[in-house]
């Protein structure tokens, strides 16, 4: 049985040591489809195989703690965020002298370990017998001069891997082997029971809140509109979050925490909508979690119009966020069918061609 290492240098926590993000959720899905198949290990970072729970831990053959974590505290300081990177550098090192695999999977990425191969990966440098999968969750980085240099690195580094993993369709081809996978698959047996949850007449704002999300925006549009609103998510900037807090109107809940995968999804599942702040400036190319799993509860998304578009999912979509101001935008709307859509997501489906893909590599 050929031996396979699920890899993310990139754990983020909170300053008590709390995971953030979907990490540990896909690392577990990414296990489930390739059982069987691969014996699988992990390497992450501490904060994430904390987060292994113990039947978890049992699906797994070995498991490898990574040295960093990168805490989300104190972000705007350049000398941190220096030492973050300096972390993550060291991290993706460390994978590289773990014991021999017959395939290494990066299965979450961003432009650091592109430019880590960039800089350091040759095939000499590369492990003897291991081949390297990256999955990636952004095409590109804009065709502006920065732009342009970013996406060079990033195609250039990536290009030194044995096979890439795509979660947007129209990847640029790189002349690897290259497979389309959603971030999430359905699964009924998880999300039926969420499905069937009444929907209450409110929008919902969740996951970590960051620079990416326009949520001053937000909650002006809200304060006007009067429609009910709940932001719940971990706020990585807390004088922001105290600032914010001061605006808001009484139609409008906001919580700064780390939601549990339960209250996660019952509050996604709860709501006629979910709206999705993306300051598409900076968010250009990406796909969203919170998107597709809106998909899978029947919650009806609101976002920018190009974030619908790039993900080829119907939703509500909007070219200014301002326009969220007019409550009569969200009476005017019929839910969207996404039911033909959904079934790109089949959780059987999915796990063959990636089964299929890894055999190939």
């Amino acid at each position: 049985m050929k031996k396979l290492l699920l890899i993310d240098y990139y754990g983020t926590c909170d300053k008590k040591g709390q995971a953030i993000g979907h990490s540990s959720k896909v690392m577990k899905e990414y296990g489930e489809l390739l059982k069987g198949e691969y014996e699988i290990s992990v390497a992450a970072s501490p904060c994430l195989i904390n987060e292994i729970a113990e039947e978890h831990v049992k699906a797994f053959h070995r498991i490898y703690s990574l040295k960093y974590n990168i805490v989300t505290e104190n972000m705007e300081s350049l000398w941190k965020r220096l030492k973050d990177k300096f972390k993550l550098f060291y991290n993706i090192y460390q994978v590289f002298q773990l014991a021999e695999q017959d395939i290494l999977w990066f299965y979450r990425t961003d432009f650091f370990l592109a430019l880590y191969s960039y800089l350091f990966i040759s095939g000499k440098r590369k492990k003897k017998n291991s081949k390297i999968v990256v999955l990636l969750y952004q095409n590109s980085f804009g065709e502006n001069i920065l732009g342009r240099i970013l996406n060079h690195i990033y195609y250039a580094g990536f290009k030194k891997a044995d096979g890439i993993i795509s979660t947007q369709k129209g990847f640029k081809d790189l002349g690897i082997p290259a497979l389309y996978i959603p971030d999430y698959y359905y699964d009924a047996q998880k999300y039926e029971k969420y499905r069937r949850m009444e929907k209450e007449n409110k929008a919902v704002c969740i996951g970590t809140m960051n620079s990416y999300k326009k949520l001053n925006e937000l909650v002006s549009a809200f304060n006007q509109n009067e429609y009910p609103l709940e932001i719940k998510g971990y706020f990585y900037d807390k004088n922001f979050y105290r600032d914010l807090d001061h605006k808001i109107n009484q139609n409008i809940v906001m919580e700064d925490k780390i939601l549990t995968e339960e209250e996660y999804y019952r509050t996604l599942a709860g709501a006629k909508y979910t709206i999705l702040p993306y300051d598409m400036e900076q968010y250009q190319c990406r796909t969203s979690g919170v998107l597709i799993e809106s998909l899978f509860m029947n919650t009806t998304a609101i976002a920018p119009e190009q974030l619908l578009q790039e993900n080829h999912i119907e939703g509500i979509g909007y070219k200014n966020i301002e326009d969220l101001a007019d409550s009569s935008y969200f009476t005017k709307k019929d839910a969207p069918d996404n039911s033909a859509v959904r079934e790109e997501f089949d959780k059987e489906e999915i796990g063959k061609r990636l089964n299929r893909f890894m055999d190939s590599i």
